[in-house]
């Protein structure tokens, strides 16, 4: 099995995790662990950056692995975060950090780095349904054509797939590639190159899909939105936020809010479907402040 996790903290537990691979905004590292995959994603620490490069590492992955070797003001903000999005927490044994989590943090345990990697391949999630592939990286191969790098989501993409793309276009998949080898086809969790025919490297951006049914990006969104008790922001009509989801990103505005449920208009148009999860990032303390269940779009 294939399993993400998000490392938002210290390069030193990213690099137990796996083996550093390719760098641009988030930093991948991979293992192999028997017959499992593990890629762990961690945030490079660019000034302006850090934390909508957090929040992707956050959202795409299924897990979470919080090094408690440094107590400080970012820990805090990490933890405030992982409790927004209801994921699997491992925290390590670094440093008893129970008065911080107490009351944050639902589904959570302390591990020695012995036993994290066991832990991890332990999960079990059902991600099954409709295809998808969130992409993070697009470029032209010399004799090959375009190539797109991602992680499955959702469901399993096999080599001649048809897909949709977020532009509209149909996507043809020519070859596949995953931890350097060749494959016929690859589910949830599997970090994938993709050969593909249909479409130039330059049409895509960081954030599109991949899907196996037509969409469109949203230019407005319905959501229900919580947001942490512990953050001095709090969500506001005509306020201005950073909303991320997964690889997306855009400047946003709360055009309207009635209890939990807000609608949100978006800078740019982004790649989200229902259900999807996203958060919205403040410049005041924490910065990752609140999340959201988006439940229409337009």
């Amino acid at each position: 099995m294939h399993y993400v996790v998000s490392v938002p903290v210290d390069e030193n537990l990213a690099g137990f995790i796996g083996k550093k691979g390719s760098e641009d905004g988030l930093v991948f590292y991979n293992r192999k662990v028997e017959e499992d995959t593990i890629v762990a994603i961690m945030p490079a620490n660019r000034e302006g950056s850090m934390h909508y490069n957090m929040a992707e590492s956050m959202l795409i992955a299924g897990q979470i692995a919080i090094s408690t070797a440094s107590v400080d003001r970012l820990l805090g903000e990490v933890i405030v975060a992982a409790s927004l999005l209801k994921k699997h927490v491992m925290l390590t044994d670094d440093n008893d950090v129970s008065g911080m989590v107490k009351g944050l943090l639902g589904d959570y345990e302390v591990c020695s780095r012995d036993v994290l990697l066991s832990r991890i391949t332990s999960e079990k999630g059902q991600h099954e349904g409709e295809l998808r592939i969130d992409i993070d990286k697009a470029f032209p191969v010399k004799g090959i054509g375009t190539v797109l790098l991602g992680i499955v989501t959702r469901g399993t993409v096999r080599v001649h797939d048809q897909l949709h793309h977020s532009s509209g276009k149909q996507v043809l998949i020519k070859s596949i590639q995953s931890q350097d080898m060749d494959v016929q086809e690859a589910g949830y969790g599997c970090r994938v190159g993709l050969a593909v025919k249909g479409i130039e490297h330059d049409e895509v951006d960081k954030g599109d899909l991949l899907c196996s049914k037509p969409f469109r990006k949203a230019k407005t969104l319905d959501a229900v939105l919580a947001s942490s008790p512990f953050a001095r922001e709090k969500a506001a009509q005509d306020s201005r936020y950073l909303a991320v989801s997964n690889f997306s990103r855009s400047v946003c505005k709360i055009d309207a809010i009635e209890g939990q449920n807000v609608k949100i208009s978006l800078e740019k148009p982004l790649s989200v479907l229902l259900g999807d999860t996203f958060v919205l990032i403040s410049e005041s303390s924490p910065r990752i402040f609140a999340s959201g269940t988006v439940t229409a779009t337009a």
